[in-house]
């Protein structure tokens, strides 16, 4: 077991890396889920529409509104540099959000093809971007990447949330 599973579990880890993490229930509303995922356009347009999906998701969750932001702004960061990274790759790929939530942790992954890792960067005073992983790293508990299957990564983050039940009607 890794740093990151002791951290957060090994099995939202799993949630978040797993291709389809409960086959057979994607017919089922994804508020009743304890996972949602969207599917996005290397454009964007598609930032506006991860946050707008997020903060629906944290909300139907019950969860807090300072969390919900909190989530939107590292969503932000990351749906900005799959896109922003994704300028020359190959056609007809998409960007991949996946929300994951157990009572005590929050995560989202954001996968994309590109083969880089990012790097948490030293704050430059003349350069005009290159923050966005710092914005990442100050919101949220814990951030790592992992691997794609097509060659490109998840870019995860996670958050320690007190360990409340679901809102009611949904499970786990």
């Amino acid at each position: 077991m890794n740093a990151l599973e002791r951290t957060v579990g090994p099995g939202l880890v799993s949630l978040l890396s797993t291709s389809d993490p409960a086959a057979g229930s994607r017919s089922e509303p994804c508020l009743r889920r304890h996972w949602c995922e969207l599917a996005l356009a290397p454009l964007a347009e598609s930032v506006t529409e991860a946050r707008r999906f997020a903060g629906n998701t944290v909300a139907g969750w019950g969860l807090d509104a300072s969390v919900a932001q909190c989530v939107q702004l590292v969503l932000s960061e990351l749906v900005t540099n799959a896109v922003r990274h994704s300028l020359g790759q190959r056609t007809g790929f998409e960007i991949r959000l996946r929300i994951v939530y157990t009572p005590g942790v929050l995560a989202i992954g954001v996968s994309d093809p590109h083969p880089g890792t990012p790097v948490l960067r030293p704050v430059s005073l003349t350069q005009t971007h290159g923050r966005g992983l710092l914005l990442v790293d100050a919101y949220c508990d814990e951030w790592t990447v992992l691997p794609g299957a097509d060659g490109g990564k998840q870019v995860c983050a996670f958050w320690a949330l007190p360990a409340a039940p679901l809102a009611p009607g949904h499970s786990t």
